[in-house]
C-alpha cells in the first residue's frame, strides 16, 4: 500500500472536524480547475467467491434536479439509534417487507393503502399510457426502458437501442437501420454531415447526423440533500442512503473516486445517439451513452480540456458499436432527463479500490445541457442517480482496509462492502452504517440483512438475510441468493465538457493509452464533421 501516512492524515483530519459535535464535509465544486490530490493506493484484484444472478426490477422515482447542497437531512429513523417505534403501514417510515410508506393508508397517490407500489413501468403489466411492460426497466429487449415503444421498425420511433437510426423518415431503409444515401459524401437535404461512410464514433454517425460527446471533469458521491437524487419514496425529497450509510467517511472515499477522473487518468464520456439538434436543446427522443474513452493525442495533462479529441473504448460498446450502457432521454429547453433504465455502470480504476462497476437500478440521468452557436458543450448541474444492489457492493472488498487502524489487509479480504455498510463499522472516530436497504427493486417488500459490527480486530460480518415475504436465509452467503435483490439509494454529482470524437480503440478505457483499433492500427484522424470552431 502507498502513502498510507497521508491517508491516516486525511482521516484525523476528518474525524477532528466531527469531535466538536458537527460534522464538516468538504464537496469540491465545479470549478473545472484542478484534480483532487490523492495518491493512489496498491490493491489485490477481490473474489468473494459469490455469484451474481440479477433479479428483475421495477420502476418508480423521478429524478430531483440538481442544485447546490442545502440542508443535508435526515431520515425518520436513524438506524444507527434504537428503533422504538411500533412499526406499522402507514407511519411514513419504510420497514422490512414494505416496498412504499408515503404516511398516509390511501391508495391512488403512487404508494397503495398496503404500502405497495401502484401502477408502474417496469411492473410486468400494461397500464393506462403504456405501449408496452416487460417487467424490467431494459431497452433492447422488445420494450423500451420507459414502457412508451415496443422497440419493433415502421413505429415512427426511433429505437436506437434496437440500432435503428431513422423510422418513417424519407430515405429510410427497410429495416429502419440505414438511411439511403447517407455515406456517399455529399451533405444531402436532411443531412448534418457526411463523412463518405457510415461508421460510429467519427463525428458523423450513421444516420448522417453529427456525434458529439462530453467528458467528465467531475464525478463525486453527491452528499445528503433533498434536492440531489432520485425521489422514489415520492416524498418530494431525494433518496440517499448510500451516503447516510457511510456519513463522515464519504469524503475520503470520494478522494479515490474523484481523483483519477478530475486529472484525467480516467476518462468517462456522455455520448448522444440520434442527435436530431446539434445544439441538445429540444431532443424529444435522444439516448445518452455511458462509456468509456482513452486519450487520442497521448497527452494525458489536456484530457479534461475543451475539444480534447479522445477515443471511445472498445469494451464499453456492444457488437454492433452501441453503448452497453445508455440512458432513454429527452431534452426540453436544455434540461436533459434521462431514464428510468438498468445499466451496468463502469466507473474505471478509481486507485485505492481498484476498478469499479455496478448494475444501477432504475438509474436516472439529470442536468442541464449548455450549448454554444453550433453544438453542446458541457452538462452541467449533473446528477446520476439510482439503486445499487447489495449483491453488487458484496462483491467489492470492505475498503476500510485501506484505512490505517480499519483492519487492514485482513478486513478488505474477509469481509465485504456491504457487509461494512449493513453491520458497520467504527474507524479511527467515526463510524460507517449501520444502513439497511431502501430501495425494493423486486416488488416483494423490502428485505433486510441481521449482521454482526465490526470492531476491535473483528470484520463486520452478515449473519442471515431475511427476504421481502419474511423468508429467512441463513449465513453469510445469503448476500448472493437471487431472492435478495433489493439496494441502496444514491446519487453521484458530475461535470464535463466537451470533446472530439476520434474513433473507437482497444484496451482497458484509461487515459493515458494511445488508440488503437482491435487489429493493433492507429485509428485513423476523421473528418472535422461534429468539431466545434
Amino acid at each position: 500500500m502507498r502513502n498510507p501516512t497521508r491517508l491516516a492524515a486525511v482521516l484525523l483530519a476528518l474525524g477532528a472536524t466531527t469531535a466538536c459535535g458537527s460534522t464538516v464535509v468538504s464537496v469540491q465544486a465545479d470549478t473545472g480547475t484542478g484534480p483532487v490530490d490523492a495518491s493512489p493506493v496498491d490493491v489485490q484484484p477481490f473474489d468473494s467467491g459469490l455469484t451474481v444472478d440479477a433479479g428483475q426490477p421495477i420502476d418508480v422515482g423521478q429524478p430531483i434536479d440538481a442544485g447546490q447542497p442545502v440542508d443535508l437531512g435526515t431520515p425518520i429513523v436513524d438506524l444507527g439509534r434504537p428503533d422504538t417505534r411500533v412499526p406499522r403501514c402507514g407511519d411514513g417510515v419504510l420497514d422490512p417487507m414494505e416496498s412504499c410508506d408515503d404516511g398516509n393508508n390511501v391508495s391512488g397517490d403512487r404508494c397503495s393503502a398496503t404500502c405497495r407500489f401502484e401502477a408502474r413501468c417496469g411492473d410486468g403489466r400494461t397500464d393506462m399510457g403504456e405501449v408496452c411492460d416487460d417487467g424490467n426497466n431494459t431497452s433492447g429487449d422488445g420494450c423500451r426502458s420507459d414502457c412508451l415503444s415496443n422497440e419493433t421498425c415502421g413505429n415512427r420511433i426511433v429505437d436506437t437501442a434496437r440500432g435503428e437510426v431513422c423510422d418513417g423518415m424519407t430515405n429510410c431503409a427497410a429495416d429502419c437501420r440505414s438511411v439511403l444515401m447517407c455515406g456517399n459524401g455529399r451533405t444531402d437535404p436532411g443531412e448534418q454531415c457526411d463523412d463518405g461512410n457510415t461508421s460510429r464514433w467519427d463525428g458523423c454517425g450513421p444516420d448522417c447526423r453529427l456525434e458529439q460527446a462530453v467528458v467528465l471533469n467531475r464525478l463525486s458521491i453527491a452528499p445528503e440533500s433533498p434536492t440531489i437524487g432520485c425521489d422514489f419514496s415520492g416524498d418530494g425529497r431525494a433518496d440517499n442512503a448510500f451516503t447516510h450509510a457511510l456519513g463522515p467517511a464519504y469524503g475520503v472515499l470520494n478522494s479515490f473516486l474523484t481523483s483519477n477522473v478530475s486529472n484525467g487518468q480516467v476518462l468517462l464520456q456522455l455520448a448522444f445517439l440520434n442527435l436530431t439538434d446539434p445544439r441538445g436543446q429540444n431532443l424529444p427522443d435522444t439516448r445518452v451513452g455511458w462509456v468509456l474513452g482513452s486519450d487520442a493525442n497521448m497527452d494525458v495533462t489536456d484530457n479534461a480540456t475543451p475539444g480534447n479529441p479522445q477515443f471511445v473504448q472498445r469494451g464499453s460498446l456492444q457488437a454492433s458499436l452501441l453503448p452497453i450502457a445508455s440512458f432513454q432521454s429527452v431534452v426540453r429547453g436544455g434540461v436533459l432527463t434521462g431514464g428510468p433504465e438498468d445499466i451496468l455502470l463502469p466507473l474505471g480504476n478509481t486507485g485505492g479500490l481498484g476498478s469499479l462497476q455496478f448494475n444501477l437500478r432504475r438509474g436516472r440521468i439529470s442536468g442541464t445541457v449548455v450549448a454554444n452557436d453550433t453544438r453542446i458543450t458541457e452538462i452541467r448541474n449533473g446528477v446520476l442517480c439510482g439503486a445499487i444492489q447489495g449483491r453488487d457492493l458484496a462483491n467489492i472488498r470492505n475498503p476500510a482496509g485501506l484505512i490505517p487502524g480499519g483492519g487492514g489487509g485482513g478486513m478488505m479480504n474477509n469481509s465485504t462492502f456491504l457487509e461494512l455498510i449493513v453491520g458497520g463499522q467504527t474507524l479511527l472516530i467515526f463510524r460507517i452504517g449501520p444502513q439497511q436497504p431502501d430501495i425494493d427493486v423486486d416488488g416483494d417488500g423490502l428485505e433486510r440483512y441481521e449482521a454482526r459490527m465490526g470492531g476491535g480486530g473483528l470484520p463486520p460480518r452478515i449473519e442471515a438475510c431475511i427476504d421481502g415475504d419474511g423468508t429467512r436465509i441463513e449465513g453469510r452467503e445469503c448476500a448472493m441468493d437471487p431472492r435478495m435483490a433489493d439496494g441502496f439509494s444514491a446519487a453521484f454529482q458530475v461535470g464535463s465538457t466537451w470533446i472530439n470524437l476520434r474513433g473507437v480503440a482497444g484496451g482497458v478505457g484509461t487515459g493515458g493509452g494511445g488508440g488503437f483499433v482491435d487489429g493493433g492500427v492507429p485509428t485513423p484522424t476523421p473528418s472535422d464533421a461534429g468539431r466545434a470552431p
